[in-house]
């Protein structure tokens, strides 16, 4: 009975001497994490050989999930595992909004996202696999991005994580392309209420009220999902692409769920 039931992707910000510092100081607002990916090429790296960071043991919580949410948990903290991936992405503004009425969503224009060298992500995988090999209650879809669990304030991993690699390797999840093309079909001829997609996504996992309108807390959500799921065009809108990834996904992994939504949407496909 591990504690461990979800692992969370971070990047850091920051060069790997920074991010260390980070995650280990003292400071008024604390933050670790339990693992530490460096990444090649950094200056401040002092190995030769790249390699995990281990700072806090598994079987001990870290602060690094902070106030977050994923299907129906809160406070992921107490049951996740947090790898940080040193990767100097940055925003230059805040991407959280004032209030849920606030339509005025901040454009990811402010971002600068870098990706992440193969070298990088090998060492991620293996780590990831070594995790879920002592950790077998963690499920596909626990596997998740900061910004899966806290879309109001986090874009990390970012848009440029090859989360698709990493499902092509046995990691986490991605939906099956034929589904999502079936669906893709259909909801390009009867595009879904806006409502029902709100309903979906939170039937996936990820926190969003349904309002039926494109306020800031539903276009903050769906681009976290897109940022995972539908990374060449994070808009934050859903359009008949990333719904089509969505129920392709539900289908998928929350299969149980499935029906109810299509009823209400009133198709079934064959």
């Amino acid at each position: 009975n591990s504690r461990v039931r979800y692992i969370v992707l971070h990047f850091t910000t920051e060069n790997f001497s920074e991010s260390l510092k980070t995650l280990t100081q003292a400071s008024d607002r604390p933050v670790s994490s339990h693992y530490l990916i460096p990444s090649p090429n950094d200056a401040t790296y002092p190995r030769k050989k790249l390699m995990p960071y281990q700072l806090v043991a598994e079987t001990q919580r870290a602060w690094h999930a902070g106030k977050s949410y994923w299907q129906g948990e809160k406070s992921l903290n107490d049951s996740s595992v947090g790898i940080e991936i040193v990767n100097t992405s940055f925003c230059t503004a805040a991407i959280g909004v004032k209030s849920q009425d606030d339509d005025n969503l901040p454009d990811l224009q402010d971002c600068r996202f870098k990706a992440y060298p193969k070298v990088q992500i090998e060492l991620v995988v293996k780590l990831l696999k070594g995790i879920l090999a002592r950790h077998t209650d963690i499920a596909t879809v626990n596997i998740v991005g900061h910004s899966d669990i806290a879309p109001d304030r986090k874009v990390d991993p970012g848009p440029l994580f090859p989360w698709e690699k990493l499902h092509n390797v046995g990691i986490g999840p991605w939906p099956d392309p034929p589904t999502t093309l079936t669906y893709q079909k259909q909801f390009e001829s009867i595009p879904p209420p806006l409502a029902l997609l709100q309903k979906a996504l939170k039937t996936y996992g990820y926190l969003i009220n349904v309002t039926g309108r494109n306020d800031s807390q539903s276009r903050l959500a769906v681009r976290a999902f897109q940022f995972h799921f539908r990374q060449h065009k994070p808009s934050g809108l859903f359009d008949a692409e990333s719904a089509a990834i969505l129920f392709a996904l539900i289908e998928r992994y929350r299969n149980e769920l499935l029906r109810d939504l299509l009823l209400e949407y009133g198709w079934l496909p064959a």
